[in-house]
């Protein structure tokens, strides 16, 4: 009688775990890996400067650029994209902050400056293009920089919210440059002083949701790096403590001492790839 009871108690567990096994929510996933024809068309040339992300026409006597409104991409698989270059100080161009395509490599960061803004030092992983982010605003704390009307984001434009799973992420060369070597503006840097990602995760409303933060370059790291006992590499920064959300809005941060009297002073550059993308499906009845 004891076994019979055994072995129903068994049993009624093992249909709860097949049941519950059976009714959990299943997902899929999608990479944004930018390769293809249609991603390397919105990769501009020059670095700087260039019509396609900073237009057509510049005011010398405004500092203004315009011609520029139209850069905008998005992928056809999750409609993951960039809106567009916010409006500030006068322009809509890639020194409003935005998210542009690149595909420039070069091992040898020394002497790197705006010039050679959308360049990284080892190639991204599994293609050659990527995203280069520029922009240090941070809409959840305005204290230290200057702020915009909008914010440069990636955002899903069916409306959606989706998990952003992961990324990889990589120094430029500007920054390495400037971190290392310093530029006459900023750096070298030693000891504590580090830059950061500030990942702001936003709902379908707009309404800003949870934030991620990672270190990507502190004193320790650009003397290793000058020393030649560490090499850059891109590495993948977990994001799915965000949750769900409609899209993401990055901003490069720093210790206190990246800032001066005009706000922040270190290079607001990184860059980003394979954007992995986690998509609810619909459950059968």
């Amino acid at each position: 009688m004891k076994k019979s009871f055994r072995f129903l108690a068994f049993a009624a567990v093992a249909a709860m775990i097949l049941f519950s096994c059976e009714k959990e929510p299943k997902a899929e996933t999608a990479t944004v890996d930018f390769e293809g024809a249609y991603w390397s068309a919105l990769i501009d040339n020059p670095q700087y400067g260039g019509t396609l992300i900073y237009g057509t026409s510049y005011d010398e006597s405004t500092w203004t650029w315009s011609g520029a409104e139209g850069y905008t991409w998005a992928d056809a698989n999750t409609t993951l994209g960039f809106d567009g270059f916010p409006d500030a100080w006068g322009s809509r161009c890639f020194s409003s902050g935005g998210e542009v395509i690149s595909n420039y490599v070069v091992a040898d960061y020394t002497g790197a400056s705006s010039s050679r803004q959308l360049e990284v030092p080892v190639a991204p992983r599994g293609g050659s293009n990527f995203v280069v982010h520029y922009g240090s605003t941070d809409p959840t704390n305005t204290s230290k920089v200057e702020t915009a009307p909008t914010y440069p984001r990636i955002r899903f434009a069916d409306n959606s919210e989706r998990i952003i799973k992961s990324i990889d992420v990589c120094l430029t060369n500007y920054v390495l440059n400037s971190c290392i070597n310093g530029d006459g503006f900023f750096g070298p840097i030693t000891g504590s002083t580090a830059l950061s990602i500030k990942a702001v995760g936003f709902d379908a409303k707009g309404v800003a949701t949870k934030t991620s933060t990672v270190v990507i370059i502190d004193g320790n790291d650009a003397e290793a790096y000058k020393a030649g006992t560490k090499k850059v590499a891109w590495r993948t920064w977990d994001l799915s403590a965000l949750g769900a959300v409609n899209g993401i809005i990055f901003c490069v941060l720093g210790t206190e001492d990246c800032y001066g009297d005009y706000g922040f002073n270190a290079p607001a550059y990184f860059a980003y790839d394979n954007i992995v993308v986690e998509t609810p499906l619909a459950e059968e009845k």
